[in-house]
């Protein structure tokens, strides 16, 4: 029965997948793909599985005029029940911990937001560098993996029980919040307004923000933010892996904030 089940699940994935890399972000779905995805998602309507239950509420926000980014929202509980996540176990790098060091420092005056972030690994790893430099805080927006997450719990390396963090539905409110308490909250986002990172950080808390690994922040995210700066790169390419990004970027504002004592 549960071999039966898997199959189904199996299709299912390969179906989100195939729509993944052949559908832009305006068009619509194939009509043949849409209607098996649904008679999929229809009949898992009465497993007992809550893992499964998750897959079968995207029958009621599957719709024809998807974009891909919502497609691929949808594609992560299949991709998670699956276990075809990245095997993170074989990045890592295991170093003694140094539990003296947080009693000494102080706490970096930075939080981190992470809005729809995919890779478990990349939000594990961002962990590890945000408990590293003593950050104040992570928020995990939408479909970021949090901690609860078997594969971020295991790329954390216990990160995260040394490190405030917390879930929330959506980036928004989250921003309006922040600088209702005074934080300058800054996108980091490659747009034409962008300011370089090394310049000079307000004297006061500040927040980054970062996007989806494929689409980066929503433009509606990064309007609603004080200011957006970008790291200048002198290569072909134009981007960075998201956890090398946000290491560069805590890096910097650790590095002026202890330049001013």
């Amino acid at each position: 029965m549960r071999g039966h089940k898997n199959r189904k699940i199996e299709k299912l994935y390969e179906l989100l997948r195939g729509l993944e890399k052949k559908v832009s972000s305006n068009d619509f779905l194939n009509e043949m793909d849409f209607l098996l995805i649904k008679d999929i998602l229809l009949s898992l309507q009465s497993e007992s599985d809550v893992e499964i239950l998750k897959i079968h509420s995207l029958y009621y926000h599957l719709h024809s005029q998807m974009t891909l980014q919502e497609l691929t929202n949808w594609l992560l509980p299949v991709e998670r029940y699956l276990k075809k996540d990245l095997k993170d176990e074989d990045f890592l790098i295991f170093n003694k911990d140094h539990p003296d060091r947080k009693e000494k420092s102080k706490t970096l005056p930075l939080i981190l937001i992470l809005d729809h972030v995919r890779s478990s690994f990349n939000v594990g790893s961002i962990f590890r560098t945000s408990e590293a430099f003593n950050l104040e805080k992570v928020y995990l927006v939408g479909y970021t993996p949090d901690p609860t997450n078997a594969k971020t719990n295991k790329t954390t390396l216990g990160a995260h029980e040394h490190l405030p963090w917390e879930t929330v539905p959506k980036a928004l409110p989250l921003i309006q919040e922040l600088q209702n308490q005074n934080y300058q909250v800054i996108a980091a986002e490659t747009t034409s307004h962008a300011v370089p990172l090394g310049l000079p950080f307000p004297k006061t808390k500040v927040a980054f923000v970062f996007g989806n690994e494929r689409f980066g922040l929503d433009p509606e995210v990064i309007a609603a933010c004080n200011e957006t700066r970008v790291l200048a790169l002198r290569g072909y390419k134009n981007s960075l892996n998201i956890a090398n990004c946000a290491s560069i970027f805590i890096y910097e504002f650790y590095k002026q904030w202890s330049a001013n004592g």
